[in-house]
């Protein structure tokens, strides 16, 4: 008997052992499960690029700020070559530039839009690290110069948030309803928690994340903010085909907006709606500022 029991505990004791050892491998060689652990906000949610396309053919204007005193970020405002409809403070995703979201900037410009666009720190030229918080800051700091730059030409003003972006664009919105006639959010994330749990490798890094809300969800929570806009109109697009930000994102935030808004569920891919289905996009656009 005490042999069966010395032959169980040791190897219960090298499962443990065994396990705590892949654990450990995979906590030092996989840095998304790092950033998990330690929620690094600038692993889990920012994938950004230094590396710039041309825009050339996009005209546009490069304004440098500071933010916390050293960080300088960039912001691009472009201009369509007709007579301008409308400004939007568009908010890119968590990936890339504003130069790899031409595709989302072109159509808006070529169909009568001006469009504001800031490079968080970290993206593009901007400098810095992202962080939940920095790219709140240098999304303020941007809608304010945004404001200040359009508000002589009277035009209404759409704020469009994609993705990751959603979010910001829910609070730039919320805080600042005097000023905003519309807002688009395009496959955009309900919370921060939210996309960390359904991106969570394993089972208890997902319950890890589910029980503190608090780690992920600081200053806003698009879900919980959207609640308290009033009467702005809202189009929210989201695509049934989303693997990235899945629908069910998009239908609560929907849920919980208050009216007047808009539901256009569509089968493309992420973020995609502005690229592939261009027209109905700047039609269901310019019927926000219509209302």
């Amino acid at each position: 008997m005490r042999t069966a029991l010395k032959i169980f505990a040791s190897a219960t004791l090298f499962l443990l052992l065994s396990t705590l050892g892949v654990g450990v491998y995979f906590y030092q060689t996989n840095p998304r499960i790092r950033a998990m652990v330690e929620n690094d906000e600038s692993v889990l949610y920012y994938f950004p690029s230094k590396a710039m396309q041309p825009m050339d053919d996009l005209p546009h204007k490069t304004t440098c700020l500071t933010v916390d005193d050293s960080l300088k970020i960039y912001t691009y405002q472009f201009e369509p070559s007709t007579p301008k409809k409308a400004n939007i403070f568009f908010i890119h995703g968590a990936g890339g530039n504003v130069s790899t979201a031409q595709y989302l900037i072109r159509p808006l410009i070529e169909n009568g839009f001006g469009v504001y666009v800031v490079d968080w720190r970290g993206y593009g030229k901007s400098n810095g690290k992202p962080s939940y918080r920095g790219v709140m800051k240098d999304t303020e700091a941007g809608f304010a110069h945004f404001i200040g730059s359009v508000k002589p030409e009277q035009l209404k003003t759409i704020v469009y948030g994609c993705s990751l972006g959603g979010q910001l664009a829910v609070k730039i919105t919320k805080d600042h309803q005097q000023e905003v006639d519309a807002l688009v959010l395009d496959g955009a994330v309900e919370s921060a928690q939210r996309l960390a749990m359904a991106y969570a490798p394993v089972s208890i890094l997902k319950a890890q994340i589910e029980k503190s809300p608090e780690k992920f969800n600081q200053e806003y929570v698009a879900v919980r903010d959207i609640a308290m806009i009033k009467a702005i109109p809202k189009l929210i697009i989201h695509s049934k085909n989303d693997q990235q930000v899945p629908l069910s994102h998009g239908e609560n935030l929907f849920n919980a907006a208050y009216e007047p808004k808009n539901l256009w569920v569509t089968e493309t891919a992420h973020i995609q709606t502005l690229k592939v289905l261009t027209p109905e996009a700047i039609d269901r656009i310019e019927a926000l500022i219509k209302e």
